[in-house]
């Protein structure tokens, strides 16, 4: 079933596979910090208002409302995505309580550690908190949630538009200052093998009831 979830899901698996290895190698060369700063001066109005929005397709609501929009599409849909999200949120928030409670997030980190001498680029009404940085929510969220619709769908071209979805939520956390480069990385990588371990398991089994929906009894 694995290398049938991989030769379906091309589309999504092999750029987003390129993109992790290509950041992994970034991360190790760079200093997080220059990172962060790079990204931060690429900054303009148009962006400060796109991501400000998009970054709440990672968000707790707009999951929810898409598992409730699933129901209505097949409930092993729903399901699959329910759970992948309720396992993806509980690990991220175990994860930052826990083994990665001291990592600040970048504002706080850079008032503590350069002390005024580089001021971030900040976008109003989207201000960024400060602890419990690593893994981003928002990031394993998207890509929990667009990995599995990817998985609903035969289309590759729709599956692709999923991962630039969730790409855009990743980045948009790094763009707000919500988040370091690492975190949303982490965050991709715990959304995606959740919900492929999910999918895999749920699939191993055969129910009627699975193949309905609240539309079709």
């Amino acid at each position: 079933m694995m290398k049938n979830v991989f030769k379906d899901n091309k589309a999504f698996l092999i750029p987003y596979l390129s993109i992790i290895l290509i950041l992994t190698f970034v991360l190790f060369k760079f200093d997080k910090i220059n990172i962060h700063i790079f990204i931060n001066q690429q900054h303009s109005e148009f962006f400060d208002f796109f991501f400000k929005y998009w970054t709440w397709l990672g968000d707790g609501i707009f999951a929810v409302i898409f598992v409730i929009f699933l129901l209505f599409v097949k409930y092993r849909f729903a399901i699959i995505s329910g759970i992948s999200l309720i396992l993806t949120g509980l690990t991220v928030q175990l994860l930052k309580h826990t083994v990665f409670s001291g990592n600040l997030r970048p504002e706080l980190f850079f008032k503590i550690h350069y002390q005024g001498s580089y001021k971030l680029h900040t976008v109003t009404g989207a201000e960024p908190s400060h602890f419990f940085s690593f893994p981003s929510g928002h990031t394993a969220a998207a890509f929990a949630l667009f990995f599995s619709a990817a998985l609903f769908v035969k289309n590759k071209n729709v599956k692709f538009l999923f991962l630039i979805f969730a790409l855009l939520v990743g980045y948009s956390r790094i763009y707000l200052s919500w988040h370091f480069l690492s975190d949303a990385v982490a965050g991709s990588l715990t959304g995606m093998i959740i919900t492929l371990v999910t999918y895999l398991f749920i699939n191993r089994y055969t129910n009627n009831f699975f193949e309905k929906s609240l539309l079709k009894k």
